[in-house]
């Protein structure tokens, strides 16, 4: 039996597919006009993906441009720096935590003296937790009651912490950080002067005078009498800690004035570069 429908397709007729697509519901499509949505909304989607790609070409290319920059600016310090050093001159480092000066052993002290300098470098150092020490000792001196000087003690020691720490730096420690660099008598004379009054005013703060600032042998027998351990203990150790500072001064004090006698330094020395400084001041 034949087919009824072989012979005429009804769909072929143009005013029948006319009329079904006016007649199609909402958002129906035909095939064909369903692929040329499709392109459409793909061509569409590919211009995001091309802008976005322009995007990160052009973030890579300020990125290179900013390393570039860097670069440049880093070089340029870098430069400045090395014509700073050719005439003498560094930018400051010390101390690392607001730099007002610079100090480096490794570069500016000879390799024969750094050991010597190191040590007065670390002695320096030390002064300062000594002076700590003895501050904390005296305040527990003040906290115990027992004695009727414990404020002028934490007075003098509160003083103290802070001037004879600035102090020691620039009066001693300073001095003969310049002298081994540059050799100079001066410096030399004055760092034994002042490294000497050092040593005496450690001595006197190991006696520990009553209202004299320190937590010496004096007081740490009056908290011991009374029975003040915990402040005693403070005391011992500001007592033992200015007496390490007495006896180590000395025998660095000891060691540098035989490296000046050993060089070849003398007061003469040392006065003929004072007044040359005088005049190369009086003439700036």
């Amino acid at each position: 039996m034949s087919n009824p429908f072989d012979d005429e397709n009804p769909f072929s007729d143009p005013s029948i597919t006319q009329a079904a697509s006016k007649n199609a519901p909402i958002g129906y499509a035909m095939p064909s006009e369903h692929v040329v949505r499709m392109e459409a909304a793909a061509a569409q989607a590919s211009v995001p993906s091309a802008s976005g790609s322009l995007s990160l070409a052009q973030k890579e290319a300020d990125l290179r441009r900013r390393e570039e920059a860097l670069a440049a600016r880093e070089q340029e310090v870098l430069q400045q720096e090395a014509a700073l050093r050719a005439h003498g001159l560094h930018p400051p480092n010390w101390p690392p935590f607001y730099p007002l000066i610079y100090h480096d052993i490794d570069t500016e002290v000879p390799a024969a003296s750094r050991p010597t300098i190191t040590k007065i470098y670390n002695y320096w150092l030390s002064t300062c937790v000594v002076l700590a020490v003895n501050m904390v000792a005296c305040l527990s001196i003040l906290a115990s009651h027992s004695t009727t000087t414990g404020g002028s003690d934490f007075g003098g020691a509160l003083i103290y912490c802070f001037t004879i720490s600035a102090l020691s730096f620039f009066a001693w420690y300073r001095p003969i950080y310049t002298a081994f660099s540059k050799d100079s008598s001066l410096f030399f004379y004055i760092f034994l002067l002042f490294e000497g009054l050092h040593i005496l005013f450690a001595a006197y703060m190991t006696v520990g005078l009553p209202g004299s600032g320190s937590a010496g042998i004096i007081n740490l027998l009056s908290v011991l009498t009374d029975g003040k351990y915990v402040s005693a203990v403070f005391c011992i150790l500001a007592t033992a800690g200015w007496g390490f500072d007495a006896l180590f001064g000395f025998w660095l004090w000891v060691e540098v004035n035989q490296h000046v006698k050993r060089g070849g330094h003398s007061l003469d020395s040392a006065r003929a570069q004072a007044v040359q400084m005088g005049v190369l001041g009086s003439a700036a």
